[in-house]
């Protein structure tokens, strides 16, 4: 089974997805045409630089799950930034002794910061890139997270190191992992490739519109290509949902409990049997996303509260998230969000409510709070205690039309805003398309963190530049992800394999129709698959054999 999951820290802002599935028939390391180094690994420490540090380049065994390779680790533009911080952007690089000609650039989630284990590992227990005979390569963007909850964004004081997160470190890290790729194989890649999920998505939108000339394919999951907008639309989503919470003795909100499980599981079977049949099968899964017309008005009690229906209150917190709250002008800050069965999941109480029993508070929406003041807002907001109950009440307390003025501000230390900087939403892949670059992009309809829909947005706005679905369809394609959380998880057939059919596409010519996904094991149907179809088209029954067997289903046009 191939899972698009995550193996990141808890710690990291958005479950940044080790999120492509690398199947074994794009590459396998050791076939006939494998390309083996033409120097020792040791020599590449001459490839140091006046703006590099080559703190290691070393000969691997095939150990650990790792099959024999040179392993490199450098840090280009080394120095003190804001605050005394040490900064530099750090580059994880294995070249394996049986090369298959490829380059894999792995991008990672939340605001980046750690090194990253170089290996693409793609998870679902498949073989990693590595394994599988690419070169692979990781970065932490420019910066090293620092302890506590601050730690993720207090690199945004510095204005070049907002840079170097923004967009520069996916040039500069690029460039040197094939001088070095060069260097070490006498070769550059042949075909070079971008995966990332969340930021990670971001990092590869960021790859089409700024760097089109450095790689042949890219797959962007859930991308984060408006983190500014949505860091400051959580902060109003979590004030809205704080206010309706019980309160805990100290007086602050307990804010997991502002919707029980209950209501969350009421919620979401009132959704599947208002939306559920719209595709034509009554199956759990909600494959006709534009056709769901769902409010949760229909929920609300006539009067006091029970186990059947939602408070006023309620209600009016949930239409305030899946609507997108507004500044005081009535401005929108963000998008909205669809209705989807997943609502009632783990994965997206996790990131939105949170789980803790008092008014502690561990909803990873809250992490945007150190994010929103010293990375989004220009100037950063005054300096916060690095402890998480300050960061939370900053989050819930933040005067949102304010912050929206600022994140699109500027100052004399950083000229451009943080939305400039850090955002991926040009529609202009112009010179990316004329190389005949492919952009494969998926995103889970119950993401609770970056919206589907703004992703869908975005590839709509993209088909009116590229002159129509046909033109568009020739490089850039769109798969929603019915029932599927953040990168995974949910009710969903959220384990797939995006690099094979990014490979064929980019190699072959062979545009993906279709891509084949599984359920995890721990939804309603652990041994269901189905078709992931590109947008404008829907999976649907052809009317006999298993509804269990993608092999029953095609995708279609309504």
């Amino acid at each position: 089974m191939l899972v698009v999951n995550a193996r990141w820290p808890r710690r990291r802002l958005w479950l940044g997805a080790a999120l492509a599935c690398i199947g074994s028939t794009a590459a396998a390391a050791a076939d006939n045409n494998s390309i083996p180094p033409v120097i020792a690994c040791d020599r590449l420490q001459s490839e140091a630089g006046a703006a590099m540090r080559v703190s290691e380049a070393q000969s691997r065994p095939a150990a650990g799950g790792m099959a024999a390779h040179c392993e490199v680790i450098a840090y280009l533009d080394e120095r003190t930034g804001a605050e005394g911080q040490k900064l530099a952007i750090g580059l994880h690089l294995r070249l394996p002794q049986a090369w298959n000609g490829r380059f894999v650039f792995q991008g990672q989630g939340g605001t980046d910061g750690v090194l990253g284990s170089g290996d693409a590992l793609p998870g679902g227990g498949q073989p990693s890139a590595l394994n599988q005979g690419y070169a692979t390569v990781t970065t932490d963007a420019g910066h090293s997270n620092a302890p506590g909850p601050l730690g993720g964004a207090s690199f945004g004081l510095d204005p070049q190191a907002r840079i170097d997160f923004g967009y520069r470190a996916d040039d500069v890290v690029t460039r040197q992992a094939k001088r070095f790729i060069q260097a070490y194989y006498g070769r550059l890649p042949k075909y070079s490739y971008f995966l990332g999920c969340s930021n990670g998505g971001r990092h590869g939108m960021v790859i089409t519109q700024r760097f089109p000339e450095h790689f042949d394919g890219v797959a962007a999951g859930a991308p984060a290509f408006r983190m500014p907008e949505k860091g400051l639309s959580g902060a109003a989503v979590t004030q809205g949902f704080a206010a309706i919470a019980p309160k805990a003795p100290d007086g602050r909100p307990i804010l997991s409990q502002a919707l029980s499980q209950a209501d969350m599981d009421l919620l979401s079977r009132a959704i599947v049997q208002s939306c559920d049949e719209a595709d034509g099968l009554a199956d759990g899964i909600i494959d006709n996303v534009p056709a769901c017309r769902f409010s949760p008005r229909a929920l609300q009690c006539p009067a006091e509260k029970t186990a059947s229906c939602l408070s006023a209150a309620q209600v009016g917190a949930l239409e305030n998230y899946f609507q997108g709250p507004t500044t005081a002008q009535g401005r929108r800050i963000y998008a909205s969000y669809p209705y989807d069965s997943g609502i009632a999941t783990e994965g997206w109480r996790r990131w939105t409510l949170g789980t803790a029993p008092d008014s502690r508070v561990n909803a990873f929406n809250v992490s945007f709070g150190a994010s929103l003041a010293y990375l989004y807002m220009t100037p950063p907001h005054a300096p916060l205690a690095n402890d998480a109950d300050a960061v939370y009440d900053f989050y819930r307390t933040v005067d949102v039309t304010e912050a929206h003025a600022r994140i699109f501000g500027t100052s004399a230390a950083m000229p451009e805003s943080s939305v400039q900087t850090i955002s991926a939403n040009s529609v202009d892949l112009s010179t990316f398309r004329q190389r005949r670059g492919k952009l494969l992009l998926y995103h889970g309809v119950s993401d609770p963190t970056f919206s589907a829909l703004d992703t869908l947005d975005w590839y709509k706005r993209l088909t009116n530049a590229a002159g129509g679905e046909k033109e568009t369809a020739d490089f850039a394609r769109l798969f929603l992800v019915p029932g599927m959380n953040h990168c995974a998880g949910g009710p969903a057939t959220d384990s797939f394999d995006v690099l094979t059919p990014l490979v064929a596409w980019v190699e072959q010519g062979r545009a993906p129709e279709r891509i084949d996904a599984r359920a995890g094991a721990k939804t309603p149907w652990p041994d269901r698959s189905r078709p992931l179809c590109p947008y404008p088209r829907q999976a649907r029954y052809l009317g006999q054999g298993s509804i269990e067997q993608a092999a029953n289903f095609s995708c279609a046009v309504l």
